[in-house]
């Protein structure tokens, strides 16, 4: 059994609608560096044409999952002053609803 104390992974869950993608290139070359430096990866990236929706209703958007070492390291990328400035450079370009997951402890 998994300790509870154990550190937990923590996954940004990014679904959105790119309307912009030539705008959008400039934001996509600014995350490299903001990711390493908070310990994000991504782990899926998913345009809409090849999610496979299971059951419900598709709602075409492409889909980004981003897993961080722990809550608190997702939570300093996304509030960090470089991804604000990033984040900056996305506006107008599509629309984005954004989650964060707690994963299961290690072990």
């Amino acid at each position: 059994m998994a300790d509870p104390n154990a550190p937990r992974p923590a996954y940004l869950l990014v679904q959105g609608v790119v309307t912009d993608p030539e705008g959008f290139k400039a934001y996509n070359a600014a995350l490299p560096p903001i990711y390493a430096k908070y310990g994000g990866a991504h782990i899926s990236l998913t345009p809409a044409v090849k999610v496979q929706v299971i059951e419900g209703d598709a709602e075409n958007r492409s889909i980004v999952i981003s897993k961080f070492p722990s809550k608190e390291a997702a939570l300093a990328f996304w509030h960090s002053p470089e991804y604000t400035a990033a984040k900056a450079l996305r506006a107008g370009k599509g629309s984005f609803f954004v989650t964060l997951l707690e994963g299961l402890p290690a072990g």
